[in-house]
């Protein structure tokens, strides 16, 4: 499957979060599939190389990607995204918008205002406002994609994670509302829900034993890689998925089944 591409070719993208993990993963697949990309991260020099690799493997000779490094945080920075894209390429199509922080884990009476705010920040407010000044130019354009890598936790309510939950939800809201009022442009929104899956941030829960309980509980009885999460977010770009919108996607290895497996066997006197 790493191998598969999507006919991108038309498509100028935004990837935030593009030096790591989902949205590298992202990044190299909408490379390989013809879109032009502008990458955003914090670390300049890691976000540099990943343009580097992608002008020098998918270019042919020609700039593809272009790095802009900053805080996701910053409206200016994302403003600059959004200058870069249509700067450089000429207009702005879809917009990947990667994890960019980590969950916080505490109870919810516990949780440091700083914390809360962060979470809000990263997983909502930069979102709304990145996607905000993103509209218009896919309307624009005719066309426009935006997908939100979420998590799981929008289906939950846990003791653990509760402010990651909140801003999940709201972030799932922010989508379905984004979905009806631009549906009428040809600009739709959807949500990727991955499950576990291995990357540099996960690195100790798949090493644990909680992580190897979790596992063997998933209906496919293992973790996910990063490229399965990168095709989901390429079919939601590409026109395979131009009757989809307002939907959250869970890439998950079948975790909301919830499934058991069976209790009552044919030794124990039931069916036939």
């Amino acid at each position: 499957m790493t191998g598969a591409t999507y006919d991108l070719s038309a498509r100028v993208a935004i990837i935030t979060g593009a030096s790591n993990g989902m949205g590298l993963a992202s990044a190299r697949l909408f490379a390989a599939s013809g879109a032009k990309l502008v990458l955003a991260a914090r670390t300049r020099a890691k976000l540099e190389a990943v343009a580097d690799e992608l002008n020098l493997t998918y270019g042919n000779g020609q700039d593809i990607a272009v790095a802009v490094a900053g805080d996701l945080g910053d409206k200016a920075h994302l403003q600059a995204l959004v200058d870069m894209a249509v700067g450089r390429f000429g207009a702005l199509t879809t917009l990947l918008c990667s994890p960019t922080v980590r969950p916080w884990l505490g109870s919810a009476i516990d949780t440091p205002d700083e914390v809360f705010d962060e979470q809000l920040l990263y997983i909502l407010k930069s979102r709304f406002w990145l996607s905000s000044m993103a509209i218009p130019h896919m309307i624009a354009a005719g066309t426009g994609s935006l997908i939100y890598i979420g998590s799981g936790s929008v289906f939950e309510a846990t003791g653990e994670r509760s402010v990651n939950c909140i801003a999940r939800a709201a972030e799932w809201q922010m989508m379905k509302n984004f979905a009806a009022e631009f549906g009428k442009s040809n600009v739709r929104a959807n949500t990727i829900a991955p499950g576990m899956v291995e990357s540099s941030g996960s690195q100790a829960l798949f090493a644990s034993e909680e992580g190897a309980r979790r596992i063997a509980r998933l209906p496919l009885r293992r973790g996910g890689r990063t490229d399965e999460i990168a095709h989901a977010a390429a079919f939601l770009a590409s026109d395979a998925s131009s009757f989809t919108t307002g939907a959250v996607l869970p890439v998950d290895g079948g975790r909301l089944l919830h499934a058991v497996d069976a209790m009552l066997t044919k030794s124990e006197g039931y069916g036939r």
